[in-house]
């Protein structure tokens, strides 16, 4: 009877133990959730990052890890996201533009920003003809515009970044991370023209063959690239942020990027 009771009492004692560590357990579980903690892919625990994305046109659909839809509902809106420590990918797309992906990886409470490119499916601007008092001057220019060399680099507006053509391949030079230049893309067909898009630093405008691209710097997780414009033979400036002036044949448009 005595064996009996005791066998009993060291039943509920280990019951209890094992009922108040799984209580402890999921308050622990249940406040690092509150706190943001995630198991990573190798079952490490990690705590929950954040991306940014601005977004400058209304009605913009984000999509991450095609399992979440997000769409804008302002011009310029900044858009973050909560992620898991792990490997990601944001599509983000808007009737009327070329989609634009990137994969990337979130550390442990850390952040990554995102810089899409909105490229129009379809070309808009307007054609200077030789009656504008204007065309003969932009057509030179044009026709004279020789890419940046090495030795003679265009700087980023910012200044972080420097572009050069050589052995018709792009590069480009942050000295604070690669001061011998990284490439962005070699070409088969002849480069004639290559520029910074807009006033950013991380992607390139450029013509060769039939169009006129724009392009990421960085190939990390997808390197974006996207026809701008299409033609026979298109040379081109920029002289605005907002357009560039395309010379294809004698036809001389200004084409909104």
């Amino acid at each position: 009877m005595y064996n009996d009771k005791s066998k009993n009492m060291g039943r509920d004692k280990k019951y209890w133990v094992f009922a108040g560590t799984g209580t402890i357990i999921l308050i622990a579980v249940f406040v690092g959730y509150k706190m943001g903690y995630r198991i990573e892919d190798n079952f490490k625990i990690g705590k929950l990052g954040t991306v940014s994305i601005e977004i400058p046109i209304i009605n913009t659909d984000i999509f991450v890890d095609t399992d979440q839809k997000i769409t804008t509902t302002k011009d310029n809106e900044v858009v973050k996201i909560s992620l898991t420590p792990t490997r990601h990918s944001i599509i983000v797309s808007r009737q009327g533009y070329f989609p634009w992906k990137k994969d990337f990886i979130v550390s442990s409470g850390g952040s990554v920003t995102l810089f899409p490119i909105f490229v129009t499916q379809n070309v808009s601007g307007e054609i200077i003809t030789k009656n504008d008092p204007e065309y003969w001057k932009l057509r030179n220019q044009v026709s004279a515009d020789k890419p940046p060399t090495k030795d003679s680099p265009r700087t980023s507006k910012d200044g972080s970044v420097t572009l050069w053509l050589g052995s018709n391949a792009i590069m480009v030079n942050s000295p604070r991370k690669d001061p011998g230049g990284t490439l962005v893309i070699k070409s088969e067909t002849p480069i004639r023209n290559i520029y910074f898009y807009k006033d950013r630093s991380d992607a390139i405008i450029f013509s060769t063959s039939n169009s006129v691209f724009v392009i990421e710097t960085d190939k990390s997780g997808t390197q974006n690239f996207i026809p701008i414009f299409r033609g026979t033979d298109p040379h081109f400036i920029e002289t605005d942020p907002s357009f560039i002036y395309v010379l294809d044949g004698e036809t001389l448009i200004q084409v909104i990027i």
